[in-house]
């Protein structure tokens, strides 16, 4: 029998080259090192020249604050404005912190709705924009303005000749809600608001009016969706009350949605 033919394997040996893997490494960590040298030289360039730039500016006269224009003063005078400022004229325009000086400003005068500071060629422009109040209410024993933002104000020049009502509120919610119904109230009056003196909210939770000659409006439920409508019902009531009664002791709307008003005239005083 013819021996049978064995399998002949041959192995070869492969070799790595260690020095060409070392080489590859060493240039990547090259490359690492250089960039990071490249670019922390341009940050470090551009640190050194800004402020390089920044001192030369700081030290030129056309730099400068050569005027200081405030506008939009109506009721808070130019001066005011200009004692709270912590720059003046002749100093560097570029180190007028401007948000700082707002917010400080804005803190100091809460009659001020806002204020923006904008720098202009040697020039700082100051533009202000005023609170209006929208009602009276009283804090620490003093009759002072409010505006939507529901934030108590300093009444300023005309503002305490204005024919507003006074809010009376036992807590701030209170005072929330009628500033809000006050709010929408504005838009479908019809100029009405000047004739209130006096708005609160009494025990059962209704909106109560005073108007002259101590007239008691009681509204009732507020109903933003029927606001217009209840209030041109009102109108024709009170207009046709007012030309037979001298004196009126209060209208009540409160069953309004019931289809029914309620007028109480002062007993035996009719008009002339």
């Amino acid at each position: 029998m013819t021996a049978k033919k064995r399998n002949r394997y041959v192995y070869k040996a492969v070799h790595t080259n260690g020095g060409y893997s070392r080489n590859k490494k060493s240039k990547k960590i090259f490359k690492i090192f250089f960039y990071t040298v490249f670019f922390g030289g341009i940050v470090y360039g551009l640190y050194f020249g800004i402020n390089e730039l920044l001192g030369i500016a700081y030290k030129s006269d056309k730099m400068t604050i050569k005027d200081i224009d405030i506008v939009g003063a109506k009721n808070i005078t130019k001066a005011e404005i200009k004692e709270l400022i912590p720059f003046k004229i002749g100093d560097n325009i570029l180190k007028v912190k401007l948000s700082e000086t707002e917010s400080e400003i804005k803190k100091l005068k809460p009659e001020l709705k806002n204020i923006v500071i904008n720098r202009r060629w040697q020039k700082i422009k100051i533009k202000l924009y005023e609170r209006v109040p929208e009602a009276f209410v009283m804090q620490n024993g003093e009759i002072r303005g409010i505006d939507f933002d529901d934030k108590p104000f300093p009444l300023r020049g005309f503002m305490s000749e204005m024919k507003i009502p006074k809010i009376v509120y036992k807590s701030d919610e209170e005072r929330k809600r009628l500033l809000d119904f006050i709010k929408r109230f504005k838009f479908v009056c019809d100029g009405f608001l000047d004739n209130i003196l006096a708005m609160r909210i009494n025990n059962t939770d209704d909106i109560i009016f005073v108007v002259a000659d101590n007239m008691t409006i009681i509204w009732g439920e507020e109903m933003p969706e029927h606001l217009l409508d209840k209030f041109k019902k009102f109108r024709k009531v009170y207009e046709d009350t007012i030309s037979r009664y001298k004196q009126i002791e209060y209208i009540n709307m409160n069953l309004y949605s019931s289809g029914r008003i309620i007028v109480k005239p002062v007993a035996g005083i009719l008009a002339e």
